[in-house]
């Protein structure tokens, strides 16, 4: 019987998963493989493992392949909670969670391959599925990351201190910043330039496409969003006697800082395919620390990051 010191381990484990299947499905969207395994799912091209000679089909396929061990690895994690905590605990909660956005995740994800909303495809319609796929991949690594960091509660306080609250909305906006981020990766991908110049006047030209103009939002978005809570951050470092709470708000704002200097690098380099996927990281790595600050970090006692 798993201990809930190896299921803590496990959660950590998840968690790191989570972000490599992420991670690769941005690749398989940045080299236009989403139609590798044509417009069938979950099988590829109609079989359990493909014979084809094309790269972007084993591209396909391997994310395919991630993501299918990944949700029999949800399955044990969410059976294994119910094991360990008892009803009503935090952890317990959380891979509950997990497990209605795996397959909320691999319901969007099939869409977009039935409905051919890949490769080239520039449609509103895709824009929009792609901005719930994202969402749901932040509610995702979310629910897994406070699975881990809720791991460590006892049944005696089995969930974070309810002055959380107070902070809730703060996590929305890498949300917000992540959903924008998505639209102008896919009309980077779209429609690159290799000039920023002409990029910003088609940015700003009416006559654009509607992808084209919607990617300028995002790095004013990110500016004002996450400048504003590195300077959240920093204020409340300074301003707290709590030398934990000063640690981690301190690590928040240099990540947020260092994040939208790794963004406007990508864009003044014209997005290169490493960049694009760090940049991405960058994005959940914020999202999992300022979720485990929000809930956890108020009560150092029982903190768990």
């Amino acid at each position: 019987m798993m201990t809930r010191t190896q299921y803590k381990k496990l959660a950590f484990g998840l968690l790191i998963y989570t972000i490599l299947v992420i991670l690769w499905g941005a690749w398989v969207r940045i080299s236009h493989s989403g139609d590798g395994c044509g417009d069938t799912w979950p099988l590829c091209h109609g079989q359990l493992i493909p014979e084809a000679q094309r790269g972007k089909t084993w591209v396909e396929y391997g994310h395919r392949l991630m993501s299918g061990i990944y949700g029999f690895v949800v399955i044990y994690f969410f059976w294994m909670a119910r094991k360990l905590y008892p009803i009503g605990h935090f952890a317990r909660k959380a891979a509950v969670a997990t497990l209605i956005f795996m397959i909320t995740e691999a319901l969007l994800g099939a869409k977009l391959v039935l409905f051919k909303l890949v490769t080239t495809n520039d449609t509103p319609y895709r824009a929009f599925v792609m901005a719930l796929h994202q969402v749901n991949s932040f509610m995702l690594t979310g629910a897994v990351a406070l699975a881990y960091a809720a791991a460590a509660l006892n049944d005696t306080t089995p969930t974070p201190l309810a002055n959380y609250k107070k902070y809730k909305l703060l996590p929305w906006i890498i949300v917000v910043l992540g959903t924008t981020g998505a639209w102008a990766a896919l009309s980077n991908s779209l429609f690159p330039t290799d000039n920023i110049m002409e990029g910003l006047l088609a940015d700003l030209s009416s006559d654009s496409h509607y992808l084209i103009r919607l990617r300028g939002l995002h790095p004013v978005l990110a500016v004002l969003g996450a400048g504003s809570l590195a300077l959240f951050f920093w204020l409340k470092a300074q301003t707290t006697e709590n030398v934990l709470l000063q640690k981690k708000s301190v690590q928040m704002s240099v990540i947020l800082i260092v994040q939208i200097l790794f963004g406007f690098s990508t864009l003044f380099l014209h997005a290169p395919t490493w960049m694009k996927i760090t940049h991405l990281c960058l994005a959940q790595v914020i999202w999992v620390v300022l979720l485990q600050w929000v809930f956890f970090t108020r009560n150092p006692a029982k903190s768990a990051s």
